[in-house]
This record gives C-alpha cells, sequence and structure tokens, in this order.
C-alpha cells in the first residue's frame, strides 16, 4: 500500500509540474503541448498596441496550430504569430504566422500555420498578435508558470491583471516502434518469424495523409502475410497488402483530425544460412505526417539474433560389459565312508553239564566251538558261519535232553 500510495503521489507531482492551469491525461494521438485556460479576466486594448504571451515548449516537434481566447469588436481578421524570444521577452523575428477569423463574442479561436515550425523541448517561444480593432484577449492571474502575458509598449511590459492569457498550443509528433517477435533464430534451421510495427500519429487538423513504410528487412526473411489496423479506421481493408507497407501507402490513408494509431503486423518465415551467423538481422520501418508543404517522418529499427544451432552430442560410448569372475565350484574331498569293522558276536560256549557215567556206555560230547570268527573274514564267512553256529547250539541242547530221559529211565 505505502509503494503505491507514493507512485500515485509521484505522478500526480510531476503531472503538476507541467505548465498549464489545468491537469489533463492526453491520449497518445494527442498533439496538445502547452495550455492555460481562462477564468473570465479580459485585457482590452485597441490595434495600437501587440499583446504578446510566452511560452516553454513540452516536446520536440512540429508547431501546427495555436488556439487564443478572443473576442473582436465587431468581428473580423486576426493575424497570430510565432515569435523566438531573448531573456523572456519577445524578439520581433518572425518563425510562422496565420490568420483566422474572430467572432465578436468571446471564443477559442484556431490558428493553423501553412508550414508547421519544429520546436525545441523546453525552449521559449512568444504567441504576438496585433488586434486591427478594439478587441479582448481573455486570460487567468498568474496561472502558467513557463510563460507570461505581455504589452507592447517600449520596451515589452509584463502584465498582472491577467498574468496569463488564455491559449494552446499544438505540436505534432509521429513515432515507430518495431519489435520481432523472437530475441533470436538458429542458422539453418527455417523459423517462423513476425515483426510488429506500431505507429503512433499526434496531430490536428493540418495533417494531410499518413505514411507508412516498410523499408528493411533481412534478405533471409521472407514475407508471406500482413494485417492492418488503426483506431481512427482510417486504413481501407483492401489497401492492407504487403505491396503497399513496402511502398509507404502513398497517398492512401488520409489522416485524422485527432491523430491515429497503427499496428502492422507482418508474418513471414526465417531461413539464414551458416554465414549469417553473428550477423544480427535488421529491419526498419517508419511512419510519417504529410503536410501541404512538408513531411515529419519519425523511424525505427529492430534486430534479431543469428546464432549456430546446438552441437548434437556424440552418443555416449557403451561400456563393455561387466563378466563376472568365474569361480571354480569348491569340490569338497571325496572321503571314503568309514566302515566299522563287523564284529562276529561272541558266543559263550556252551557246557554240558556232565552227564552221570551209565556203566553200559560213555557219550562223546560235541566238539565246543570257540564261536569266534576272524576279524579279517569278508562278509560272506559271517553269514554262512551264524547257520553254523546255530546247529551247533541245536545240537547241543538235543544231546542234553537225550541224557536227561536216560537219566530218568
Amino acid at each position: 500500500m505505502k509503494r503505491g500510495a507514493l507512485a500515485l503521489f509521484a505522478g500526480l507531482l510531476l503531472v503538476g509540474l507541467v505548465p498549464g492551469s489545468t491537469l489533463a491525461i492526453l491520449s497518445p494521438t494527442s498533439n496538445l503541448d502547452q495550455w492555460n485556460d481562462p477564468a473570465g479576466l479580459g485585457h482590452g486594448a485597441s490595434g495600437a498596441l501587440n499583446w504578446a504571451q510566452t511560452f516553454t515548449a513540452g516536446e520536440y516537434g512540429l508547431l501546427s496550430g495555436v488556439d487564443l481566447y478572443l473576442e473582436l469588436g465587431g468581428g473580423g481578421s486576426l493575424t497570430a504569430s510565432i515569435e523566438a524570444t531573448a531573456s523572456g521577452l519577445p524578439t520581433g523575428s518572425t518563425l510562422a504566422s496565420a490568420s483566422s477569423t474572430v467572432a465578436a463574442s468571446a471564443g477559442w479561436v484556431h490558428f493553423s500555420f501553412p508550414t508547421p515550425l519544429s520546436v525545441v523541448q523546453d525552449s521559449v517561444y512568444a504567441i504576438v498578435i496585433n488586434p486591427t480593432a478594439a478587441g479582448v484577449w481573455f486570460g487567468s492571474t498568474n496561472t502558467y508558470s513557463g510563460g507570461q502575458a505581455f504589452e507592447a509598449g517600449a520596451p515589452w511590459t509584463a502584465l498582472a491583471d491577467p498574468a496569463d492569457f488564455g491559449f494552446r498550443t499544438y505540436v505534432d509528433t509521429v513515432g515507430t516502434q518495431l519489435q520481432w517477435d523472437k530475441p533470436q533464430i538458429t542458422a539453418g534451421i527455417s523459423t517462423p518469424l513476425t515483426l510488429t510495427a506500431t505507429m503512433t500519429y499526434a496531430n490536428g487538423v493540418e495533417a494531410n495523409h499518413y505514411g507508412a513504410f516498410l523499408g528493411l528487412v533481412p534478405t533471409w526473411f521472407t514475407p508471406t502475410g500482413i494485417t492492418c489496423s488503426d483506431t481512427a479506421n482510417k486504413i481501407v481493408p483492401a489497401d492492407c497488402t504487403l505491396g503497399n507497407f513496402g511502398s509507404g501507402f502513398g497517398s492512401l490513408i488520409p489522416a485524422s483530425a485527432t491523430g491515429d494509431l497503427m499496428t502492422f503486423t507482418v508474418t513471414g518465415t526465417a531461413a539464414p544460412a551458416s554465414s549469417d551467423i553473428g550477423t544480427p538481422g535488421m529491419a526498419g520501418a517508419n511512419a510519417c505526417i504529410e503536410y501541404a508543404s512538408l513531411t515529419s517522418c519519425g523511424d525505427a529499427t529492430a534486430s534479431v539474433d543469428v546464432i549456430a544451432a546446438a552441437a548434437t552430442p556424440a552418443p555416449p560410448t557403451p561400456a563393455p560389459p561387466t563378466v563376472a569372475p568365474t569361480v571354480a565350484p569348491t569340490v569338497a574331498p571325496t572321503v571314503a565312508p568309514t566302515v566299522a569293522p563287523t564284529v562276529a558276536p561272541t558266543v559263550a560256549p556252551t557246557v554240558a553239564p556232565t552227564p552221570t557215567r551209565s556203566p553200559t556206555s560213555a557219550v562223546t560230547p560235541p566238539p565246543t566251538s570257540t564261536g569266534v570268527t576272524p576279524a579279517s573274514g569278508a562278509a560272506g564267512s559271517i553269514i554262512w558261519s551264524l547257520p553254523v553256529a546255530l546247529i551247533a547250539f541245536l545240537g547241543g541242547l538235543l544231546a542234553l535232553a537225550i541224557r536227561q530221559r536216560r537219566r530218568i529211565s
């Protein structure tokens, strides 16, 4: 909020510093430069005296006319002149002059200069009139800071009431703005490109025609289309062609009494070569106001850079495939299974009881077997030795049983 308020205050201050009794927001096509509105104070005299109002030019341009707030007894013609000044006083050197009819009642009277006067910003000039009959020039009390009202005597005498006469000055200006829609383009590539020209004509009734001229484009730019527009509707659509823009339109565009704002948009294709790299592509255009005796123009240029295409990076070299190291499989040493030695079960020797001797015969006991198979025998020896041991065991039991029977019997 503070910044906005400060900006508004600064803007009002700048407007307030502009010479003139009335604050006004002017359109871009207005040629009104300096002014002082009358406040009912009139200064009258006969044709024996000159009156003058000095003013400070607010800009460079062509002073095409002035308005004065006058009345002339009985009405009649009056001549107004623009003079140079020295030390703030008219010098008598006439720079431009024009005549107009003044009514018997007070009002604004316009004086158009057939040949507009080129004025310099901040320079002081004087409007001088010499009424041929009793006339009145109305003004105000010291409301214009850029000049002063005078009456000719010997020498010029500053007036106090009114201190400033009622007047308006009109300074015609013409200007061009030109712009590409891209800051840079690439050589070797066809690129759509647009050039826009904005032309401002600030003038009054003195202007006759407008000129609009596209005088320069790069050789590598090929225009293909154009659109035209203006706020005063002075361009006939059928006249909006690339050919007319290239020749300045001749006298095809009549001037507006209140100025005009024109926009020309040229589309095309840019195809710069590699030899154009580093050389800006220049375009030039100018707007002109044509008067009965002179032409005033304002021109502009625009450039677009031509650059080299970005180098295409080489494709990256693929890295060699990563090969995992071959690891020989670890082979566990072959271990022969440990075979526990097969031990034949130890068979306790069967001891037959000692029989009671019979008086008739003696029985020979069966042979006692140790039942021990050599450890060094093969597995097959173990297999067949088991039945033999079993048979021997059974045989022993049988022999024992026979003896018991005999004993019983």
